[in-house]
């Protein structure tokens, strides 16, 4: 009779390689989940890890304020994350690290050789669409051809002191600045007047490294987002912060049905989705490892949110209501998110999580890192994370594999 280690020896390199790496991943799933099985499904088409900030803290006055996103990225694009998301944040402290996405990501151009660039997002009515096309065109140069953006409308009044007469109409900006973005990326030109009024016709420079710029849409819940979307062939970056995961599944089979109606392949569009993200021996220690800085978060969010209104005066009574209670708000708010809507607390429980957003449609989770947490915390629960990551990898996929 043959003995395995017969077989062994009759196997081609090619065919031994394979074996081993499938053996890696069960030996991987085991240890990571304790006993968690993922369905068929997601063990064949995987799911992609992406780093996301959001929540640093623009009043520090810390001299190394970006060490955390310079090292977490420089770790994430060795472990084969699929990308390092960055916002625009104005004027406010939650998030105020972020004003310009497309400076940071020329620096962790620096500092990064595989890992896409991607802003999340850039608010397109603040800017020229030209400076747009312009700066994110010197991202993808210096990159070697890695940038990406996120498209949102903006949502906060206090950022459109960059440009007050852009907010009444921001939608409709968005989107006819998209299409002008995408012309001149590819190299067209478009027609434009000079300050004397005649026609001038622009083309962008430098030209990029990637004949076309990968692009999302930032929802915020609006379901109108997700359909135009899938209209125009974009992906779709959302959050569980406001998004639930019964609306993930109908909002995603929408866009997908929206993408395959306009000429589109309905599986090749990215929903990504951005969780806060923490992975640890146990539920209880990560519990506590991350309550107060994330009850933290939550309360400067709800003070965000303050200023959102422009008739806020008239809720007076409501703001009162919310004041009183604050406490066990924030209280109920922190265990609802952490047992229901994170990836924080033990191998296993995250990789149910991961699970769940693969059965709603999620083909990548936007992982937030920077929730109040000192660096040496988010450094060493990163590891954690990219072990998780690797059990998700996509079948047969070797540059993935060989992060276990």
């Amino acid at each position: 009779m043959t003995t395995i280690e017969q077989k062994l020896r009759e196997l081609s390199p090619e065919k031994r390689k394979a074996l081993l790496e499938k053996a890696k991943r069960a030996k991987a799933k085991k240890e990571t989940e304790a006993g968690f099985l993922p369905s068929e499904s997601l063990t064949e088409v995987g799911m992609d890890f992406s780093l996301i900030f959001f929540s640093g803290n623009g009043s520090t006055e810390d001299p190394g304020k970006y060490d955390l996103l310079i090292e977490a990225a420089k770790f994430a694009d060795e472990a084969g994350f699929s990308a390092i998301i960055t916002p625009e944040r104005h004027l406010q402290p939650v998030g105020g690290l972020f004003p310009n996405p497309s400076v940071l990501n020329a620096a962790l151009a620096m500092v990064t050789k595989n890992i896409q660039l991607r802003a999340g997002s850039v608010v397109i009515p603040l800017h020229n669409p030209i400076r747009v096309a312009e700066e994110w065109s010197v991202v993808d140069n210096l990159s070697g051809g890695r940038a990406a953006i996120s498209l949102a409308t903006g949502w906060h009044p206090a950022d459109f002191i960059l440009a007050p007469e852009s907010f009444e109409n921001r939608r409709d900006i968005l989107f006819k600045n998209v299409e002008m973005i995408q012309k001149l990326w590819a190299g067209e030109s478009v027609p434009m007047n000079d300050i004397t009024g005649n026609a001038v016709d622009v083309v962008t420079l430098p030209r990029p490294v990637q004949r076309q710029l990968p692009m999302f849409l930032t929802s915020s819940g609006n379901p109108e987002t997700w359909k135009k979307a899938g209209q125009m062939g974009l992906n779709v970056l959302c959050s569980l912060a406001n998004h639930s995961v019964e609306d993930l599944v109908k909002y995603i089979a929408m866009y997908r049905e929206q993408r395959k109606a306009n000429g589109f392949d309905p599986d090749a569009g990215v929903v990504s989705t951005m969780v806060h993200a923490y992975v640890g021996e146990s539920d209880e220690a990560v519990k506590s490892l991350v309550k107060e800085p994330l009850r933290d978060f939550l309360n400067g969010y709800i003070n965000q949110n303050d200023t959102l209104n422009p008739f806020k005066d008239k809720n007076k009574e409501v703001r009162d209501v919310i004041d009183k209670d604050r406490e066990a708000l924030i209280s109920y708010a922190f265990e609802k998110h952490f047992s229901q809507t994170s990836l924080m607390g033990s191998k296993e429980k995250c990789a149910k999580m991961v699970q769940r957003l693969h059965d709603a449609g999620v083909n990548e989770i936007a992982c937030l890192v920077d929730f109040g947490l000192p660096q040496s915390e988010v450094m060493a629960g990163l590891q954690p994370l990219a072990d998780l990551k690797a059990v998700f990898a996509k079948k047969n996929n070797s540059a993935k594999s060989e992060v276990l």
